[in-house]
């Protein structure tokens, strides 16, 4: 957004530079409307060229050409010629780099999408303070810390989302807590302290509960009961 608006930015102070100029005719006699058309024409170019979208490339080019044909003395090759040109053009150029294309696409697609969802994440990220704790995602990215002296219990109800739990505040001073999960299509990802034991009793459809990081842990350490349901979703388990 911000790339736009310094891009239409500077294309409108050149467009006042040019009224100025033109005023006072040190320019070619071209109407306003025109101009306004080229400069449309000039940002989808622009936009096609970073997508290597041919088609938008060739067709704003063609149409730039067409605006601007007495200027550049180009009437003999439009509007017809350059259009079948950038007609014939978009598909050569699609047939020997239409694939490439279509992998840098998906690669600029990704990358997107991995930027927004972490910026959602990281403005997803709370404190949850309690004993005894409610912990909810729905069709969202978040991050959950858990505060809390004596910790017993929580919930965690997670639907279609990607949820991340960091445990590293919070003690168990009765010897056991329980987690109870609720957990449909989603991933869910729990950082504990390295010295908590972990019970399963979780009931699985197409889904697990993973532990990592599993060696070391002291036998008389806290420990940390998950049950409840997964359906369809990862549980992972991490020690730190």
């Amino acid at each position: 957004m911000k790339k736009d608006n310094i891009f239409w930015g500077v294309l409108l102070l050149l467009a006042a530079v040019y009224i100025l100029a033109h005023s006072l005719g040190f320019t070619p006699d071209i109407s306003i409307i025109r101009i306004v058309i080229g400069v449309i024409c000039v940002m989808a170019f622009v936009k096609s060229a970073f997508r290597m979208e041919f088609g938008g490339m060739l067709f704003s080019l063609a149409i730039l050409l067409i605006m601007f044909e007495h200027v550049l003395g180009i009437e003999a090759i439009t509007p017809w010629p350059v259009l079948w040109a950038a007609l014939f053009g978009t598909i050569g150029l699609n047939m020997i780099f239409g694939s490439k294309a279509n992998a840098y696409r998906g690669r600029q697609m990704h990358r997107k999408q991995e930027k927004i969802s972490n910026e959602t994440f990281e403005q997803n990220t709370s404190d949850v303070e309690g004993d005894n704790v409610v912990i909810s995602g729905l069709f969202n990215g978040c991050k959950k810390n858990i505060n809390s002296n004596q910790f017993k219990k929580a919930i965690v109800d997670c639907k279609f989302c990607g949820m991340e739990v960091n445990m590293d505040n919070a003690m168990i001073q009765s010897g056991t807590a329980i987690i109870s999960l609720n957990v449909h299509f989603s991933g869910v990802e729990f950082y504990i302290p390295s010295n908590w034991k972990v019970v399963n009793n979780t009931d699985c459809t197409f889904g697990s509960l993973d532990e990592h990081h599993v060696s070391g842990v002291a036998e008389d350490g806290p420990t940390l009961v998950f049950d409840g349901n997964i359906r369809f979703s990862g549980v992972e388990i991490y020690r730190i």
